[in-house]
């Protein structure tokens, strides 16, 4: 499948999303050899290839295309369904503020940072001389 990870924005995810059905998809359903060259994929596919291949690469390359054509968040190919998802950074907030971490959370460490720290020259400060995060 071509689960992937977090991207900053919705446009990277379905760049991602565009490179797995065209080219890492193909590879992993050996459709296309995977020592092809890399100019090869679901849209360029080898020559010869002919049937089923060639029929799952055209469908592949047309999801891919819908995602190209406007902000496609869904598309279907070979029988799987490629969604791009928003998440959210979850904070519980009190009426005291936000709450620090309980014993039974698997991380104590408190949350970091959206933004890094600057200094006047520009400077980005990830940890202070004590090894914590600065607090800017």
């Amino acid at each position: 499948s071509a689960g992937s990870s977090l991207h900053a924005t919705a446009h990277d995810a379905r760049r991602t999303l565009d490179f797995a059905l065209t080219w890492m998809e193909p590879r992993i359903r050996s459709l296309i050899p995977t020592n092809a060259d890399r100019t090869i994929d679901a849209r360029n596919p080898p020559n010869g290839t002919t049937g089923k291949a060639a029929a799952e690469l055209k469908e592949f390359a047309m999801a891919a295309d819908m995602l190209r054509a406007g902000r496609c968040d869904q598309v279907e190919a070979a029988g799987t369904v490629y969604r791009i998802t928003r998440s959210r950074r979850l904070l519980r907030w009190g009426p005291d503020g936000p709450e620090v971490p309980r014993p039974s959370d698997t991380s104590t460490h408190t949350p970091s940072a959206l933004h890094p720290c600057l200094d006047e020259d520009g400077t980005v400060h990830v940890e202070d001389s004590a090894g914590e995060e600065p607090s800017c």
